[in-house]
């Protein structure tokens, strides 16, 4: 990205590249149809995180947002859905990840989408909602707008992008986003490079055989300077996730899912504030093995990868720095029990390697970390349930949280 000191980019775009070409080849989560990756403003995005992770954050968030894979069999990323799911991290935080998509057909080769999305990324946690007007031009092929309003005409989004190959449950979604399009509106800041986004996502396949679904957003290098004090502001990211179940057989599946964050920040601050360079790299790999029928059951393994580097050169004692790796085993299975009702346990057991320093707080330990979540089930259709769950933490054998997931598909 371009530096707001002379330096070399530490994150090229083929890095992007290289994600892209491993996602066409194998398989993460879902697709979105709002771009994840973009910059969320000066207000609501600082250089680093602006909400406390606990020590099994990623557990956690595992247990109540991650659905097990007979939850969604075709992988049927671009239908009509409403997917909330959320838990308790702390005695005082939720995380949480909520979703509406629904669109019409207007007439004429015209349609209309909304989406909702409420969520997190590393860096922040955000409130989204973005419309859409698309138009048909040719059974497989349509272009659309979309904008993401706000009252302060500075912090509009708004992209354009297509749909190729869409047929069924299988589309090619491209979307080029124009961050903060007005913001020569704006009167706190001043925009040295435009921002923009970028974002590829599909899903195809057959889900009787080899089913893959994608989502690769990212942020494009960009620079803004604040009026107030005249601090300067640069950044790119890149968010990239891929998934794809493989039918080994009529009962037999194999799920391989990858998630992967790159993140370059610079801040430059004015008279009195902290300079600091800022880098994040961050991976996560599920493999898991789904035995369907009467009973489904699930087997697998999570791996997580997560580095940052927070680097003040005027106040190296304030330095941040994280080094935590991750590996779980996981188990799931589908009970039914009377009529509308079932249970969905789930345990998750594995060691973690947690180095940490941010300022006073300094932790360097290796430790076990389980935890057992009894999800109960109520299904009020074959397309609309709600799960309730309660965790039990096994490294301290308490009561490690609860949460709960309703999903509708249209």
């Amino acid at each position: 990205m371009p530096r707001l000191s002379p330096a070399p980019p530490r994150l090229p775009f083929t890095a992007f590249a290289a994600l892209a070409a491993f996602a066409a080849l194998t398989a993460v989560c879902p697709a979105q149809f709002v771009n994840r990756a973009v910059w969320l403003g000066d207000d609501t995005e600082s250089v680093r995180r602006d909400f406390r992770q606990g020590t099994e954050y990623f557990l956690d968030r595992f247990a109540y947002v991650v659905a097990p894979p007979w939850w969604d069999p075709r992988l049927e990323r671009f239908a009509d859905r409403f997917d909330y799911r959320f838990g308790s991290t702390s005695t005082t935080q939720f995380t949480i990840e909520g979703a509406l998509d629904l669109g019409r057909e207007l007439g004429d080769g015209f349609g209309f989408r909304y989406h909702f999305l409420q969520g997190e990324h590393r860096d922040a946690r955000f409130l989204r909602h973005a419309i859409d007007l698309e138009y048909a031009l040719a059974a497989e092929t349509a272009v659309f707008a979309q904008i993401e309003p706000f009252a302060d005409k500075s912090q509009i989004d708004v992209s354009l992008g297509a749909w190729f190959l869409r047929r069924g449950d299988s589309a090619l979604r491209v979307m080029l986003t124009a961050v903060d399009w007005s913001n020569d509106k704006s009167r706190t800041a001043d925009y040295g490079q435009d921002p923009y986004g970028v974002q590829l996502a599909g899903a195809f396949g057959d889900p009787g055989a080899l089913r893959i679904a994608f989502d690769l957003a990212g942020q494009l290098p960009f620079s803004v300077r604040r009026r107030g004090d005249g601090g300067r502001f640069a950044m790119q990211r890149w968010i990239g996730s891929v998934q794809a179940q493989w039918c080994v057989d009529r009962d037999d599946r194999v799920l391989a899912a990858v998630e992967s964050e790159w993140t370059d920040k610079e801040l430059r601050a004015g008279p009195g504030g902290a300079d600091e360079d800022f880098d994040r790299t961050f991976h996560q790999v599920l493999l898991e093995w789904w035995r369907d029928g009467g009973s489904p059951w699930s087997a697998g393994l999570l791996h997580t990868f997560h580095d940052e580097d927070g680097v003040r050169p005027a106040d190296p004692a304030q330095d941040l720095r994280t080094r935590r790796r991750e590996w779980f085993a996981i188990g799931r299975l589908h009970v039914p029990a009377r009529g509308k009702l079932s249970f969905e346990p789930q345990v998750f057991a594995g060691w973690v390697q947690d180095r940490y320093r941010d300022g006073s707080e300094d932790r360097d330990r290796e430790r076990f970390e389980g935890k057992v979540a009894w999800n109960a089930r109520w299904d009020f259709s074959p397309r609309a349930w709600l799960v309730l769950v309660v965790t039990t933490q096994l490294d301290e054998l308490a009561f490690g949280g609860g949460g709960a997931q309703f999903v509708a598909r249209f």
